[in-house]
């Protein structure tokens, strides 16, 4: 066989493989799991069906170069065949071999680079499409992001613990396992703000904010409620709960936070609580907000649980004994 015809042949096969490896990958990009975001208000349904018709539009074209690079792979094979197909008539006709030969050699080396040259141009439509890609994957991967964290100190907020407490609870109510809400307020905040200023005050959101992720990282959600109050949900029993988080706020009351050139000694007050046969979220909800306000009565810096039995100190010496 003629070495011109095997090397065309390990040519196609070589650009079919190209063809599926860079096409592959455009697919595993576009499958990147992209975290799970909340219920979208009006304004940023309209912001992401921008993303989305950006994102369409693009799609369109890239899926038009693709067609047009096979269309044009297409019609080059096909006057491929032609060429073989006339020299090998030719070469029957007259007996002239070398001549017609050389002729369709020369035609096959033509559209040999004829399909190099659409195949250099279709690489480098797929690497700016992939690039173009990325860019739009991670414009709306920032926007979930920024719809679900808190931007000052990068804990969830209030809307990504809503619908977290909602889908633990829905599981609950359909025979899931219980769950504790833990709500935390920083002690004297507005203290710390009035007399420091606001910016040694997000600095102290941001402290705060560091040690509970650090000190809860294996609840559920650790998120800013609003203002200097916390929200956490774990699967911890409640009396589990409430003893791991008193150890940590007594290791954020002894541990003094630097900001600027203050150094400041912070205290929480919490609340906890747990679904008790609860119809609706609102009475474990209220029932943390009690626990946290009876903290915050009898003198701040301690941890308070309400279990369906009322407002109770952990490690009291009534719990003891019960």
């Amino acid at each position: 066989m003629n070495p011109s015809l095997i090397a065309a042949g390990f040519f196609f096969a070589a650009v079919l493989i190209a063809i599926g490896y860079f096409i592959g990958r455009r697919r595993r990009k576009v499958t990147k799991s992209i975290p799970e975001g909340p219920i979208i208000q009006e304004d940023e349904r309209q912001r992401m069906l921008g993303l989305l018709e950006g994102l369409s539009r693009w799609t369109n074209e890239y899926s038009g170069n693709v067609s047009n690079y096979q269309s044009e792979l297409g019609e080059l094979s096909d006057a491929m065949r032609i060429s073989l197909h006339q020299s090998r008539s030719g070469a029957a006709r007259n007996g002239r071999a070398n001549e017609n030969q050389q002729a369709s050699d020369a035609r096959m080396v033509t559209l040999i680079n004829q399909i190099m040259s659409t195949n250099t141009e279709l690489q480098t439509r797929l690497e700016a499409a992939e690039q173009q890609l990325e860019e739009q994957t991670e414009q709306i991967q920032s926007y979930l992001t920024e719809a679900r964290t808190d931007g000052l100190t990068g804990l969830f907020n209030r809307r990504a613990f809503d619908k977290k407490l909602d889908e633990m609870f829905s599981a609950y109510r359909a025979g899931g396992k219980s769950f504790t809400l833990i709500l935390m307020d920083i002690d004297h905040f507005k203290m710390i703000n009035d007399t420091h200023g606001h910016p040694i005050g997000d600095v102290v959101l941001q402290q705060i904010s560091q040690r509970l992720g650090h000190g809860m990282q294996d609840a559920e959600i650790v998120s800013r409620f609003g203002g200097e109050e916390f929200a956490i949900l774990t699967y911890l029993p409640i009396r589990a709960a409430a003893d791991k988080v008193n150890k940590l706020r007594d290791r954020i009351a002894n541990d003094s936070i630097e900001a600027g050139s203050a150094e400041l000694q912070v205290t929480l007050s919490v609340g906890l609580s747990t679904p008790h046969e609860d119809l609706v979220i609102g009475p474990i909800v209220r029932r943390a907000d009690e626990a946290l306000y009876s903290a915050k009565n009898m003198g701040r810096n301690r941890v308070y649980f309400n279990d369906g039995n009322g407002a109770q100190l952990i490690n009291a010496p009534e719990v003891v004994r019960s």
